[in-house]
């Protein structure tokens, strides 16, 4: 006997907020599937390490997703 189940995924906008020193200076929205609204956030976060706003050269960079 196999046991199946079906995960369903629901789809979220996530903002991801890009600063520099504290100071945000852009945002990108992301369209996540996922089984969650925290793991949407994680993987947004993940994503978001292709931008182009982040950046090696841009000092004290830091990432956060703005809440919807």
């Amino acid at each position: 006997m196999n046991a199946s189940f079906q995960v369903v995924l629901q789809t979220f906008t996530i903002d991801v907020e890009f600063s520099s020193g504290g100071e945000p200076f852009a945002t990108e929205r992301y369209t996540v599937d996922a089984t969650d609204w925290y793991r949407a956030q994680r993987d947004a976060i993940e994503m978001s390490v292709c931008s182009p706003y982040d950046n090696s050269r841009i000092p004290d960079l830091t990432r956060r997703v703005i809440g919807r």
